[in-house]
């Protein structure tokens, strides 16, 4: 994560350069991009949601325990971005044209416009494809080389997407795909078992699964 937050800072440097003369068109590409922002929204905890409610009702363990997974991993990764947008409180692309360095650190609380580092949506997008990626993997080994560039084909469009329309500058992306695909790699290592040294405790304490009333969802102490 060091060396992803040491990329992230210097590509900052040139956020305003990468997006210099590349305002898209009216109209250009923008139904692409609302497909790609779509994806990296409601797209990740709706998947998760589908995967563990159809797992639930056919019995099938792999396919409940991979959509437990792809929501622990979604719902982790939206309170970290949330809590750093409010706290860098950098300004969006469209609402700071061409000045990539607008900060008000506390103030990305109070609106969205101040709320560009990093990219929630990146985020979800990166953490789902790494959960699903590594699960699938172990599953169907020979079938990776296919799996792996689709899924993160696909939330590399999310990034794109939000780089495109102009919601976030290249390093916010950067730093959400890093995000992202830590807190899946955690989140897959806590459910087999393993204990990160660094992640544990934010990991392993959220809990997501059923109860002799139905579904739980909390938070351990313990």
């Amino acid at each position: 994560m060091t060396g992803a937050l040491g990329a992230g800072v210097a590509l900052s440097l040139v956020d305003s350069r990468v997006l210099s003369g590349t305002q898209p068109a009216p109209g250009e590409l923008q139904r692409t991009s609302a497909i790609g922002s779509l994806i990296g929204g409601p797209g990740p905890i709706a998947l998760g949601a589908l995967l563990y409610a159809a797992g639930r009702g056919t019995g099938d363990a792999f396919v409940t325990n991979a959509g437990r997974e792809v929501m622990h991993g979604v719902l982790v990764t939206g309170g970290l971005t949330a809590l750093a947008k409010g706290i860098v409180g950098r300004s969006r692309p469209f609402a700071s044209p061409g000045d990539a360095d607008e900060y008000a650190p506390g103030r990305g609380f109070l609106g969205g416009a101040r709320s560009s580092f990093p990219s929630g949506h990146t985020a979800a997008a990166f953490a789902t494809a790494t959960i699903l990626a590594r699960e699938l993997g172990k599953a169907h080994p020979t079938g990776r080389w296919v799996l792996n560039p689709l899924l993160f084909g696909a939330a590399s469009f999310v990034g794109w997407s939000r780089v495109y329309d102009r919601q976030h500058w290249p390093s916010d992306v950067l730093v959400g795909a890093a995000l992202g695909s830590i807190a899946g790699y955690e989140v897959v290592a806590h459910a087999h078992g393993e204990r990160s040294p660094i992640t544990g405790p934010l990991f392993s304490h959220l809990r997501l699964g059923p109860s002799q009333h139905g579904t739980v969802f909390g938070w351990s102490v313990r």
